[in-house]
């Protein structure tokens, strides 16, 4: 599972299973972002929602952190680095990281780029971010982006539907 090539193309291999349990996880976070992981071990895929701690941080300091889970999500970073050192362990890897956009279109905005790449190259190399699109509570669209060395960003990148 995971990046596939087809001729000059890549994909992102997605199990249905997974695709529609994230989007049952979108749906039930909107009207706010959802923010989780795709682990893989073999062909297996495991998704793993985590909390967005954005509502948080926002009511701690709303003036350096103005955005709420409306607008914005973040990993606890003790249950980010708690449930990668789990699954390491159980021999998975982390295949992907998901969110969603609620009322707007599944695109990899410039704040996802800067979390992603916040110095310019990827922190987590490898690694897929799969955006969904949440309309009036209803998952609408899923895009996925890759680093693309040659563009120095992300990109798009197919995704390929598998059962």
């Amino acid at each position: 599972m995971g990046t596939a090539r087809t001729g000059q193309e890549r994909s992102f291999r997605l199990t249905r299973a997974a695709r529609d349990a994230m989007a049952a996880h979108v749906e039930v976070e909107h009207p706010d972002e959802a923010c989780g992981f795709v682990f893989s071990k073999g062909s297996e895929l495991e998704v793993w929602p985590m909390e967005n701690i954005q509502d948080r941080r926002h009511r701690e300091d709303p003036i350096a952190d103005w955005r709420t889970a409306r607008l914005a999500y973040e990993f606890d970073p003790k249950a980010f680095q708690r449930v990668l050192l789990e699954k390491e362990r159980a021999g998975q890897t982390l295949r992907a990281i998901y969110h969603s956009h609620p009322d707007h279109d599944a695109y990899f905005s410039e704040t996802d780029s800067a979390a992603a790449a916040p110095l310019g190259e990827p922190s987590l190399p490898g690694v897929v971010y799969l955006v969904f699109s949440v309309r009036g509570g209803k998952a609408v669209d899923t895009k996925a982006f890759d680093w693309s060395q040659a563009a120095g960003k992300y990109v798009e990148m197919p995704i390929e539907l598998i059962t």
